[in-house]
């Protein structure tokens, strides 16, 4: 759904511009529409673009396998920098301090919990769209 809305919107703007830029011509609708229909194309070739950067993000932490046990360098090497982090109490270890490490892409999202010494538990959350 979102694809839609960001081609229709690169449409409209599409449509706007052809529409200023042609204003006292004779073929003011065939420019509008000319318009309307480049801007939704171009929208969602953007949207595409956006989809293959999630996908790719999404591939290599597939192609990590088991996540457990690796440590944070080894998981920056595979697929990149995160993007966010928090520290947080590990309740399973005695509340052993903890941290959940993000990377994100547009569509796609990951979540690795790490202990203290930044060696991955686990997967704390994974949302695809």
């Amino acid at each position: 759904m979102r694809k839609h809305g960001i081609a229709i919107a690169v449409g409209i703007i599409g449509a706007g511009i052809m529409g200023y830029i042609s204003a006292d011509s004779d073929t003011f609708i065939l420019q509008v529409l000319s318009g309307l229909f480049i801007g939704i194309f171009i929208g969602y070739f953007i949207a595409g673009l956006m989809k293959s950067k999630s996908t790719l993000l999404q591939q290599d932490f597939q192609k990590l396998g088991n996540l457990q046990g690796l440590t944070l360098d080894e998981v920056i090497n595979a697929v990149g920098n995160y993007k966010s982090f928090s520290r947080c109490n590990i309740k399973d270890r005695n509340n052993e301090q903890g941290y959940l490490y993000t990377w994100r892409e547009d569509y796609y999202s990951i979540t690795l919990l790490f202990d203290a010494n930044n060696i991955c538990i686990g997967v704390n959350s994974e949302i695809t769209a």
